[in-house]
């Protein structure tokens, strides 16, 4: 406790700016007062919360409503009269409240009080037990200012009244302490209590400025302020009959305006607003030197707007990403200086989420996930030449050299971002013939891929090792056969994003792995102008990669460990034409069809946290079936072959192309 002793019973009047010569002494004790979810305080009347008044004083019961949908949240900052009057029991319920800050309004002359021998501290505060103290002499005099001639009237009360509120708004020195009592609350880190005497001009006016930032509609902000007459009636009752009694009926009658608050005082105050500055906003950035970062901390801390601008007709990862965004509003992010903060109460200014709803999910790592489960598709259009062993002799071997690249595009849809894909590599590999009926080899590779969605971009580097064998029932050449390969590859992942409004780049780096198999029964027919090969079969795909956390970013997420397996049916037609004499080469054009049905579902969802709130991401990829037609030709001189092809993939809403280029040499 900030005083020595526990002061008297008796209450002292206290009125933000009663001029001097004014003070009586009241025998009458403060009924005890109940606002939104506020304790009553037998010994602090007009203490309640900023956020709004009990229904038994003139308002809702309910936290007050602001523009763009807001909500105003309780416990944040408290007003109140002086604390000088607590009782024991009052000042342990106050303590109970988390109350981080006492913001004393008043005058040096003030804060002394009527010092007596029994009294020395009779005006000091008693803070809350945990709170620290700072006084914003609003004034910035020793005592509060008294009229320029006699009072006389109960107009002349009002008049003087009028003028201090002018003075709110036109004194440099009252805008300096509205300033530093405004960024007191900005900096606190936790709820703040304020006041001035009885906690109904500068307090009222500090209350006014915080629901005006809030976005509080000015019809409810004067009835809020016109509740401290609901409140402290009867103190101002007692007051009044103990004023009569003492000096009589007419000097009760001047008084009477001093000891509440009027509609005409705050008007006088914001019409000196719109004369001096032309809006509440210009006062309160002009005036009173507000930035907008110190506007949005305050509005965070008093205002949660359960949807955000849009939200609501959202689906998809866009709904997920600003699910996260409006759950960050109750997270260390919000009501501070951070980049989250400027960056969410810009969008509630502009009416719109500016499309970071998309980009701060993560959907990048599910696609790059759904990259990973494709790229088997890239490195079996360049092997596929070579893994037959149909063109060698029986006990011949050949070594190959492959390089592949394609492009990948997944169009937006189901609230998914578009997704697109790049690729390169080479694969370096053997192949022999054992006999007629049987061929086998092996390669080993490295690709390149790059994925670009949402805002991110990744790179997904695969070190690869494949192996395949073809069995004939007769013949390599002609007759059904059956044919296996494998793949396995290490990933090494890089990503980066960018988020968009302010809020910077996450990057983030893991590993990863990506496991194929493929059977099938096929047959090789010799019509006599083609080689006709038919396939059909089962291919088995699992790509995953590793949990990380991202950094670079306040919303840097924990992404979580993203894994998945995707079984296909495949056919495929391949039609290698009658080779033709070029000079001293053989060439053999050949085209080809081929399709694949996923037999589960093919979209992929990643998951991460951020602040103990979780979003889950879809990949923009989600066809169930891909056709793949392709042209190539090969050429063959001697025991050397080189080979050259394009293929597409279609799919619902997905189409890419990939090519390639090889050269093999057989001995």
């Amino acid at each position: 406790m900030r005083r020595s002793r526990k002061a008297s019973a008796a209450r002292w009047l206290r009125v933000c700016a009663v001029p001097a010569g004014l003070w009586l002494s009241s025998s009458a004790s403060a009924l005890a007062q109940q606002t939104i979810a506020t304790p009553i305080l037998a010994t602090d009347g007009n203490f309640r919360d900023v956020a709004g008044i009990s229904s038994a004083y003139g308002g809702t019961g309910l936290a007050n409503a602001t523009s763009s949908n807001g909500v105003m949240r309780t416990g944040v900052f408290y007003r109140s009269e002086a604390l000088t009057q607590l009782s024991a029991a009052d000042w342990v319920t106050l303590s109970g409240l988390h109350i981080s800050l006492d913001i004393d309004l008043r005058t040096p002359s003030e804060i002394a009080g009527p010092v007596t021998a029994t009294a020395p501290n009779a005006g000091m505060d008693w803070v809350p037990a945990g709170a620290n103290y700072l006084n914003v002499n609003i004034y910035g005099s020793w005592s509060p200012p008294g009229p320029s001639s006699p009072i006389a009237s109960p107009a002349d009360s009002v008049g003087f009244f009028e003028s201090l509120y002018r003075g709110f708004v036109g004194n440099q020195a009252d805008r300096t302490g509205f300033h530093d009592a405004l960024i007191a609350m900005a900096t606190a880190q936790g709820a703040v209590l304020f006041h001035c005497s009885a906690g109904k001009d500068r307090t009222g006016w500090t209350a006014v400025l915080l629901q005006s930032i809030a976005g509080v509609p000015q019809v409810v902000i004067l009835n809020d302020y016109l509740a401290t007459n609901a409140y402290m009636a009867s103190w101002i009752s007692a007051t009044l009959a103990q004023v009569t009694a003492l000096a009589g009926a007419q000097q009760a009658a001047i008084l009477q305006p001093q000891l509440g608050v009027q509609a005409s005082f705050l008007q006088a105050a914001l019409d000196q607003v719109v004369a001096q500055y032309g809006s509440m906003d210009a006062y309160l950035t002009q005036g009173l030197g507000l930035t907008r970062a110190d506007i949005y901390v305050l509005r965070a801390k008093m205002v949660r707007y359960p949807a955000l601008p849009g939200q609501s007709g959202l689906a998809g990862n866009a709904a997920g990403g600003a699910a996260v965004l409006n759950a960050l509003q109750d997270s260390p992010l919000s009501g501070h200086y951070t980049s989250y903060n400027y960056y969410l109460q810009s969008a509630v200014d502009s009416g719109s989420l500016g499309g970071v709803e998309t980009q701060v999910g993560g959907q990048v790592h599910a696609d790059a996930v759904a990259y990973l489960l494709r790229q088997p598709l890239w490195v079996d259009a360049a092997v596929a030449p070579y893994v037959t062993g149909r063109d060698l002799a029986s006990g011949q071997s050949q070594i190959w050299m492959a390089g592949l690249g394609g492009y990948f595009g997944s169009g937006s849809n189901s609230g998914a971002a578009a997704s697109r894909e790049r690729s390169a590599g080479s694969m370096v590999g053997a192949t022999h013939r054992f006999n007629q009926r049987a061929s086998a080899g092996f390669a080993l590779g490295y690709d390149w891929g790059a994925v670009d969605s949402a805002g991110g971009r990744t790179e997904v580097d695969t070190l690869l090792a494949m192996a395949g064998a073809r069995y004939a029932l007769s013949s390599l050449d002609a007759g059904p056969f059956v044919a296996a390969r494998v793949m396995v590859g290490g990933v090494d992942y890089y990503s980066e994003r960018s988020l968009g409004g302010g809020l910077g780049n996450a990057r983030g780096s893991t590993g990863g792995a990506v496991y194929g198999g493929q059977a099938e029964l096929g047959d090789v027919l010799r019509p006599g102008w083609a080689t006709i090969t038919l396939a059909g079969g089962l291919r088995v795909t699992h790509a995953s990669i590793g949990g990380f956390q991202e950094s670079g970013s306040e919303l840097a997420l924990a992404v979580n460990r993203i894994s998945h397996t995707t079984p296909s049916l495949l056919t495929d037609l391949n039609v290698d034409f009658d080779t033709r004499r070029l000079g001293g080469w053989s060439v053999t054009p050949t085209v080809a069809l081929g399709f694949e049905l996923a037999l589960s579902n093919p979209r992929i969802a990643g998951s991460a946290n951020l602040y103990g709130f979780g979003v889950t991401q879809a990949s923009a990829y989600d066809s169930r079936y891909l056709v793949k037609p392709g042209l190539g030709v090969t050429a063959e001189r001697h025991a050397f072959t080189l080979t050259a092809g394009v293929d597409a993939l279609l799919g619902s809403g997905s189409t890419g192309v990939n090519g390639h280029v090889s050269a093999a040499y057989r001995f």
